[in-house]
């Protein structure tokens, strides 16, 4: 306890880094591909990792993440790790769809989720060939496969480390006063020897 209040935690290597580069959307209308990049900003961003947006990653690593996205099969993991070591993540999603509905009414999405692994340089696929309105069954199962499967960080507050110390400092100084407090009281009350014993007087 007095090493997390002196500010001495661990070493930053016991973090798990995680990252969503954003999507590749083919014919897929605005309103579908913000519900798209919703859902899979909800089921990513977990609190027992760190994650990084699209936006943030896109701002400092743009000419590395467009390489990513015009990348053929063939090379695709091997710019998922280029991209791996320049932002020290330890995994990568990616998505993406295409419309391959003929009725305009209705959007058929085809196309697949990624998860690169940078430790065993391995890509984990979720294929998805569905309505639009059925995301959410792929979603959990996203979660389930990819999002479960990821170890927690070895101390996981990450970011909000600074709030916990902050709360563990308030309670310490709260319990510490209230043994002072429960001390003052039993020397003011003495060792009990001058209390007066003597039987009440009866009328």
């Amino acid at each position: 306890m007095i090493q997390l209040l002196s500010g001495k935690t661990q070493d930053d290597s016991g973090l798990i880094n995680v990252g969503y580069i954003g999507e590749s959307f083919n014919n897929i209308p605005d309103g579908y591909q913000r519900l798209v990049r919703q859902k899979m900003l909800s089921v990513i961003n977990q609190n027992y990792y760190e994650f990084f947006n699209p936006i943030d990653l896109s701002t400092s690593h743009s000419d590395e993440i467009t390489k990513v996205f015009s990348s053929t099969k063939d090379s695709l993991a091997n710019d998922l790790s280029k991209l791996a070591k320049t932002t020290k993540l330890d995994y990568i999603f990616i998505t993406t769809l295409d419309n391959i509905s003929e009725d305009p009414k209705r959007v058929m999405l085809k196309g697949e989720v990624l998860r690169y692994d940078s430790k065993t340089n391995q890509l984990n696929r979720h294929e998805i060939l569905s309505y639009a309105e059925d995301i959410d069954l792929h979603i959990k199962e996203i979660k389930i496969k990819m999002i479960d499967t990821i170890p927690h960080s070895i101390h996981s507050i990450g970011r909000n480390r600074t709030y916990l110390l902050a709360g563990i400092a308030i309670v310490l100084a709260f319990a510490i006063g209230q043994s002072f407090s429960e001390l003052g009281r039993y020397l003011t009350a003495g060792d009990g020897s001058d209390a007066d014993t003597s039987p009440p007087v009866q009328n």
